[in-house]
């Protein structure tokens, strides 16, 4: 009985944990300005697409790195945000996974990138 009172507890705290999540797939964001589409490859490339209506498509295009187990999932290399425009540079843009996959540029959880559930 003694086990069971003790495994009870830890059983809730396994559950309550983050689950990892997968970080390939394919993630949209969408504002009034703009569609941005995010790939992440297996092979360690992304792509990540900015439609603007009325203007071409930009492109940028850089490696992504697992970094599961630290603070942050994952490091895209070669882009930094400013504000909810991404630029190619010499820099990296960490990102923690939300509970539903989903990668937020804010810490209000109101400018977010969602997963395709397909991906």
């Amino acid at each position: 009985m003694k086990t069971i009172l003790v495994l009870a507890p830890l059983f809730v705290l396994a559950s309550c944990s983050r689950q990892p999540v997968e970080p390939t797939g394919i993630y949209r964001l969408s504002t009034q300005e703009k569609m941005v589409v995010l790939e992440v490859r297996a092979s360690g490339d992304y792509i990540l697409q900015i439609d603007r209506s009325g203007s071409m498509t930009d492109e940028i295009r850089g490696r992504w790195q697992d970094e599961r187990g630290a603070e942050v999932d994952v490091t895209f290399h070669g882009i930094v945000w400013h504000g909810n425009t991404p630029e190619a540079a010499a820099g990296f843009w960490a990102v923690a996974f939300e509970r539903d996959g989903g990668i937020c540029l804010d810490g209000k959880e109101l400018l977010c990138f969602t997963k395709d559930a397909a991906a």
